[in-house]
């Protein structure tokens, strides 16, 4: 909520307050925009690790008919016993792969993004109701002493609290 800073002027505490709430807001929405982008690279990385498997399964279907005709005619030659291990190789590939697709989408979970993007909305909503939408701030801007206390420099002058009418 509102710290309880005295800077003489209500307008000038007010529009300080505001500065304080519109920074820590935009804090949070970094925070949503990296979450945004780490879920979204955790999608591309599940997508080829997906592709990954299907590659896998697609070449061990293709050994299963060499398996079954091994099975039917000769079991112990050079080309059987190779047939087996790269069936067994693929196997394990498949196996360890889609381990590394479950921590891959467990890493980085839609969940928490969205609980994050949520709280992200909710802040946003409070700052415009005390803020930007108030009639507190029309007169901040129209009173010249408080503007200038509050929004003395260039940067200060492009925030939603000084720039907004």
């Amino acid at each position: 909520m509102w710290s309880t800073h005295t800077f003489g002027n209500p307008l000038i505490e007010f529009g300080k307050r505001c500065l304080i709430a519109e920074q820590q807001l935009n804090e949070v929405a970094m925070q949503v925009n990296q979450r945004q982008q780490n879920h979204q690279q955790a999608q591309q990385v599940s997508q080829g690790i997906k592709q990954q498997i299907q590659h896998y399964e697609t070449q061990q279907a293709r050994l299963e008919t060499s398996l079954e005709e091994c099975q039917q005619t000769s079991k112990n030659t050079s080309y059987c016993h190779k047939v087996r291990d790269q069936h067994q190789q693929l196997n394990q590939l498949i196996r360890e792969t889609k381990q590394a697709l479950i921590n891959e989408e467990e890493s980085v979970s839609l969940y928490s993004y969205e609980l994050i993007r949520d709280d992200y909305e909710q802040k946003l909503a409070r700052f415009q109701m005390r803020c930007r939408n108030s009639n507190q701030h029309y007169t901040f801007i129209q009173n010249p002493e408080a503007y200038s206390a509050v929004c003395h420099n260039e940067a200060l002058k492009q925030t939603q609290t000084c720039s907004f009418l």
